[in-house]
């Protein structure tokens, strides 16, 4: 059988057995738990000094962070977004909404001494307003 190398060479692989298993030369040393530096790590956190008191302001500031920053960007959204609305110019003639042109981008009509955010649809209410509907009968074929 030909030797193949692990995918993660070890240096004491020696290649595989008869049984398909590979083959180690003794066996892989663990370290030990460092239980000395967490017991140190321990306490310079839960004394009173300025090491567990540094800790606990960071600790603090990243929760802020978390809780208000989604928060605080929003409120930035809004308020950008209501600065973008109040600058746009709705065209008399085809409705297309724009940002500073004097003409307007789609049909070209003057959009000079027109106000910011006039609809010309929008002054009156939708439960106000009266739809003509014409009537064809289309099985005829006729306009």
């Amino acid at each position: 059988m030909a030797k193949h190398p692990p995918a993660c060479p070890l240096p004491l692989w020696t290649g595989h057995g008869e049984d398909g298993r590979s083959k180690l030369r003794g066996h892989l040393m663990q370290r030990p738990i460092p239980w000395l530096w967490i017991t140190v790590i321990g306490l310079l956190l839960l004394a009173p000094g300025f090491t567990a008191r540094l800790f606990f302001d960071v600790l603090e500031g990243f929760a802020l962070l978390l809780v208000f920053g989604p928060l605080v960007l929003a409120g930035a959204g809004f308020l950008a977004w209501q600065w973008f609305r109040r600058r746009l110019i709705t065209c008399p003639a085809c409705g297309t909404p724009s940002l500073g042109a004097a003409t307007c981008p789609a049909c070209g009509a003057a959009l000079i001494g027109v106000e910011a955010r006039s609809n010309p649809a929008a002054e009156q209410p939708a439960s106000a307003a009266v739809i003509d509907v014409e009537v064809r009968d289309v099985s005829s074929g006729e306009p």
